[in-house]
């Protein structure tokens, strides 16, 4: 894989968990199946493990439906937030360690690319719902599309690349 598609993918990863805090990992589950991540040693590795991949898929589809109750907390609220960056930076890591490249490298790229998308998708929703008078819920029904055909297109070009 070229270095370029490492930090492409370590940066998407990141904005995937900014967006929708478990589609990051779901999507490791998906690289780990196709064989990308077979590099991954130590703590690392067990985001190589098969159950892990069914258990973050599920887990993205549960947090899906939970955006779209109003209990749902704002994704830039300190606790989510941090959320978002520990699983972000998780996933550049363990996507750079494959790689025989530095996961703490990959790790702050994931980790910086999951906070940057927080805010950017909180902020285009709200103005979504505000300027076009679309619902929240239909709003955030796109974002779900968004994050999905970006998990899937990121799969496809390191699965390709590997």
């Amino acid at each position: 894989m070229r270095t370029s598609d490492v930090y492409v993918g370590a940066a998407l990863l990141g904005v995937l968990a900014g967006m929708r805090s478990m589609a990051g990992p779901a999507v490791l589950g998906r690289l780990s199946k196709a064989g990308v991540l077979d590099g991954a040693k130590g703590p690392l590795a067990l985001v190589s493990k098969p159950g892990i991949g069914v258990a973050t898929g599920i887990m993205t589809l549960g947090e899906m439906v939970a955006d779209k109750l109003p209990i749902a907390p704002n994704r830039t609220a300190a606790g989510p937030l941090l959320g978002r960056a520990v699983l972000g930076g998780v996933a550049g890591a363990a996507l750079f360690q494959a790689q025989r490249r530095s996961a703490m490298a990959g790790g702050l790229i994931g980790a910086a690319a999951a906070v940057g998308a927080a805010y950017a998708a909180f902020e285009i929703r709200k103005q979504a719902v505000r300027r076009l008078g679309w619902r929240d819920g239909l709003v955030a029904l796109a974002e779900d599309a968004v994050v999905a055909g970006l998990g899937l297109a990121l799969t496809s070009r390191l699965k390709a690349r590997s």
